[in-house]
C-alpha cells in the first residue's frame, strides 16, 4: 500500500528517486497476478509483509503456482528473517505481527483506511516504536505533529540516530510524514502561509516550541550538520540562518523504506532462481550456502575420477534430535549429475547416507563445519558437474556445481593430476585393505582436503599430484610462489620427489610457520631425466592471518566401490551409451555383465546391442530377467524391440504396450507399436500411434508420409 507523501508532483518533478520508491508499493495494485491468489495469500502479500518483502520475494512469491508451495515460501520467508533459529520462536515474526496489530488498532483513528496504510503505520511496522515520541496537540502556534526518534541500525542503511515527523496538514485529516523540501517549516505553524517569505521566521516559531520539533523541520538524520543548530552561546547557529533543509533528506527517507530489505540474506530465493525446479516443494526455499572442491584425479586401471568436497557451516548443517533417547539424526540426499557443455546427461549418481550421533560425538563437533565427500568414475571430455546436497531434518539443500576438464588417460598420455592441498594426511591400514581407491585416498593415505586452500601460519599444508604414466626416472617438483610472482622466482619453500605411481603419488608437506599471511601460488612439474618440464599444475594457497581455520570434525565419507567386480565397467559403459559410443560402450557393458550380482549390466548390454540390431543376444540376456524384473522399463521395452527386431510383432506387442505404461513413451517407441499394430491387422491403433508419435517430433517425414499413404489426416 502507498505511503502518501505530502505532494507527490513536487516529489516527482524535485526528488525523482524517492517518488520511485513510494511508486514501487502503489504499483503492486496494478499486478494482475495478485488478483490470482487466493485471499489468504493476497492478504499475507498486500497487508501483513506489504513494506517488508523485498521486491525479488514479491515477484517470486507472485510466480509459484501452487498453493503448497505458496506456503513453503511463506514459511521460509520468516525462517529468513528469524534472528535466533535455535529457539522455538521466531522473534522477528513475532515482533512484526505486534507491531502490525498496534498500527491496525492505534494510528489509523483520524484517518478513512486501516492504520497500516497509513504513514505512521508504515513507519511502525517498519521500524517498530521510537526510543522517543513526542506529540504536540491543542497548541496555538503549531499544527498537530507526532515526533519520533530512533537509534539507527547502521547494519541495515539507517542513519544512526534519526527522526521522523508526522503533521496534519492545516490541522485537518490525518496525520502524514513530513518532508523537510517538499513541505518545509511554515507547513508545520499556524498561519504558515504568511511566513513562507521568511523560513527564518517558522523555524523560530517551531524553535520556541520544542527544540527537537525545529530541528526535525530540517533534517531525518541527527548526525547531519544541519542538525546541530544551536552554538555554545545558544543562539542560532549560522547553517540555520539559511533555513535549507538538509540535501541527505531524500536520501534518508529511502534508506529506511529499504531498511527490511537489508536484513535479509537472499541466497535462498537466489538458490530458488537457480536450482528450485531441481528439489521438491518442500525444500524450495531453503537453500544455503557451500563450499566445494572438485579434482580430477586417477583411479584404477588409469580410469580418471571425479573427486569431491562440500562443506556446510555449522549454523547451515542441523541434526534432529531424538527425544527417546540422546542421539541426533538425519538423513541426506545427496544427488551428482555431470552434464555435457550442450546440457545433455551423462551420469548420474545417487546417495542416502543415514546419520547418527550421540550425545558426546554431537558436543564434539560442536561449532565445526560438516563435510561430504566423493567421488565418481568418468570418461574424458568437457563437463558440468552439480551436486545437490538435500537435508531431510532442516529440509534445506544446497548446490554445488563446477566446471571439470577430464583429460585422456591413454597409455600415450604423459602429465599430472590435479594438485590436492590438504591440511591433514592419515594413514589407515585397514581402510586400505578393503577399498584401496577412496574419496581423496591413495592406498592407505586419507588427505583432508583444504577448501579454497586456506591455511594458517600454524599449519602443515600436505601438497598431493599424482603422475600418470611416469617413467621410473622422472621426478615430480613442488614449489610455492608468492601469488603472481613469476615462474623464475624464488620460491618461499622448495621439493622434489620420486614421480613414482598414480596409485602412490609424491605427498610433501610444507610446514607454514614463519610464511607472511598473504595469497601464494603452488605449482607442481613433472620433470624428466635432464629436469625438462614435461607437464605441469597449480593451485593457489591462502595463508590466512587468522589464527586458526575452521575445520571439519563431522565427515561423511562415501567412496565409487571400484573394487567390486564389473560395477566400474558399468558406470563407464552407461558414460559411453550417453556419448553415442555403441563399440566402447558394449566392450565396458560386456565386462560388468559377467558378474552375476549386477543385473542391471544385463540389461544395460542389451540396450547396446539392440543399437546394432543384435537381437538374439539381447534376448538371450533379457528374457532370464523377465519374470523377476516385469516393471523394470529397460527390460520390458528391451525384450519388446529385440522381439521387433527379429519381426515378431506378436511377441513384440504385450512386452511394448506394457513399457508404454511405464514411462512416457518415446517416438521410437510408439512408431514401433505403431508398425507392429498395423502389420497385425489393428490399423486404427497404429494410426493413433503414429499421430502420437509426430506430436513429440513433427520433423519425421518417413512417418507422415505412412499416415499419409493410410489416408489419415496429416
Amino acid at each position: 500500500m502507498p505511503c502518501r507523501s505530502p505532494d507527490r508532483r513536487f516529489l516527482s518533478r524535485f526528488f525523482p528517486a524517492l517518488a520511485a520508491t513510494a511508486l514501487l508499493v502503489t504499483s503492486s495494485a496494478a499486478d494482475d497476478r495478485v488478483d490470482r491468489l487466493p485471499e489468504e495469500h493476497r492478504v499475507w502479500l498486500e497487508e501483513e509483509v506489504v513494506y517488508i518483502v523485498t521486491p525479488t520475494e514479491r515477484d517470486v512469491f507472485l510466480d509459484l503456482q501452487g498453493f503448497e508451495e505458496r506456503e513453503h515460501f511463506i514459511e521460509a520467508f520468516w525462517l529468513r528473517r528469524d534472528p535466533i533459529p535455535a529457539t522455538p520462536e521466531n522473534e522477528f515474526r513475532t515482533e512484526h505481527y505486534e507491531r502490525l496489530d498496534y498500527a491496525t488498532r492505534f494510528l489509523g483513528r483520524d484517518a478513512p483506511r486501516p492504520g497500516w496504510q497509513t504513514d505512521r503505520g508504515r513507519y511502525w511496522i517498519i521500524l517498530g516504536p521510537p526510543r522517543t515520541r513526542e506529540q504536540f496537540d491543542g497548541r496555538n502556534e503549531i499544527v498537530s505533529a507526532d515526533l519520533w526518534i530512533y537509534q539507527g541500525d547502521t547494519t541495515v542503511g539507517l542513519p544512526p540516530r534519526f527522526n521522523l515527523l508526522f503533521f496534519k496538514k492545516e490541522d485537518i485529516g490525518e496525520y502524514e510524514l513530513y518532508h523537510p523540501w517538499a513541505d518545509g517549516p511554515d507547513a508545520l505553524v499556524r498561519r504558515g502561509e504568511l511566513l513562507r517569505t521568511n523560513q527564518n521566521l517558522a523555524v523560530d516559531v517551531l524553535e520556541m516550541v520544542s527544540m527537537d520539533l525545529a530541528r526535525a523541520s530540517l533534517v531525518v538524520d541527527l548526525t547531519d550538520p544541519h542538525a546541530d543548530f544551536l552554538s555554545a552561546t545558544n543562539t542560532i547557529a549560522p547553517a540555520l540562518l539559511t533555513v535549507r533543509p538538509s540535501m541527505s533528506v531524500d536520501k534518508n527517507f529511502i534508506d529506511i523504506l529499504e531498511s527490511p530489505y537489508r536484513m535479509v540474506d537472499m541466497d535462498e530465493i537466489e538458490g530458488y532462481l537457480r536450482h528450485g525446479d531441481r528439489v521438491s516443494a518442500e525444500y524450495s526455499f531453503r537453500f544455503v550456502k557451500s563450499q566445494s572442491d572438485f579434482r580430477v584425479l586417477v583411479g584404477p586401471r588409469n580410469t580418471p575420477f571425479i573427486h569431491y568436497s562440500l562443506l556446510l557451516a555449522p549454523e547451515d548443517f542441523t541434526l534432529e534430535r531424538d527425544e527417546r533417547e540422546p542421539v541426533f539424526r538425519t538423513t541426506v540426499d545427496v544427488d551428482l549429475e555431470l552434464r555435457t557443455a550442450a546440457g545433455q546427461l551423462v551420469a548420474m549418481q545417487q546417495n542416502a547416507p543415514f546419520i547418527e550421533l550421540t550425545e558426546s560425538q554431537h558436543l564434539a563437533a560442536g561449532d565445526s563445519p560438516f563435510a561430504y565427500r566423493d567421488n565418481l568414475p568418468v570418461i574424458p571430455g568437457d563437463y558440468e558437474v552439480s551436486v545437490i546436497l538435500r537435508n531431510r531434518a532442516t529440509q534445506q539443500y544446497t548446490v554445488a556445481t563446477a566446471p571439470i576438464h577430464v583429460p585422456g588417460t591413454g597409455a600415450g598420455a604423459v602429465g599430472l593430476s590435479d594438485l590436492i592441498l590438504a591440511y591433514r594426511r592419515d594413514q589407515a591400514q585397514d581402510l586400505a585393505s578393503v577399498m584401496p581407491h577412496g574419496t581423496f585416498q591413495f592406498g592407505a593415505t586419507i588427505l583432508e582436503p583444504s577448501i579454497g586452500g586456506v591455511f594458517t601460519a600454524s599449519d602443515t599444508a600436505h601438497v598431493a599430484v599424482q603422475p600418470l604414466n611416469a617413467k621410473p626416472a622422472h621426478r615430480v617438483r613442488f614449489r610455492i610462489l608468492p601469488d603472481g610472482a613469476a615462474s623464475s622466482a624464488v620460491p618461499i619453500a622448495e621439493a622434489v620427489r620420486p614421480a613414482g605411481r598414480a596409485s602412490d603419488p609424491p605427498i610433501e608437506a610444507f610446514p607454514l610457520m614463519g610464511v607472511a599471511a598473504g595469497r601464494y601460488e603452488v605449482i607442481a612439474e613433472l620433470l624428466d631425466e635432464e629436469d625438462a618440464v614435461i607437464a605441469s599444475r597449480s593451485a593457489p594457497l591462502t595463508v590466512s592471518p587468522r589464527s586458526a581455520v575452521a575445520r571439519p570434525v563431522f565427515i561423511v565419507r562415501r567412496s565409487f566401490s571400484a573394487h567390486t567386480p564389473g560395477l566400474l565397467g558399468l558406470a563407464l559403459g552407461e558414460q559411453f551409451m550417453a556419448h553415442g559410443r555403441i563399440r566402447e560402450a558394449t566392450i565396458a557393458l560386456r565386462e560388468a555383465a559377467a558378474n552375476p550380482d549386477l543385473p542391471m549390466a544385463r540389461w544395460k548390454l542389451a540396450s547396446a546391442l539392440l543399437f546394432t540390431r543384435d537381437a538374439d543376444e539381447a534376448l538371450d540376456l533379457l528374457l532370464p530377467l523377465e519374470a523377476e524384473y516385469t516393471n523394470q522399463i529397460d527390460v520390458a521395452e528391451g525384450v519388446g524391440f529385440a522381439y521387433y527386431i527379429r519381426g515378431e510383432c506378436v511377441e513384440a506387442l504385450p512386452r511394448l504396450e506394457h513399457a508404454m505404461t511405464l514411462r512416457a513413451p518415446d517416438p521410437s517407441l510408439l512408431n514401433a507399436l505403431g508398425d507392429c499394430h498395423e502389420q497385425t491387422g489393428d490399423a486404427d491403433r497404429a494410426r493413433e500411434l503414429f499421430e502420437r508419435s509426430l506430436e513429440l517430433d513433427p520433423g519425421q517425414q518417413g512417418v507422415r508420409a505412412r499416415l499419409s499413404a493410410s489416408g489419415a489426416p496429416r
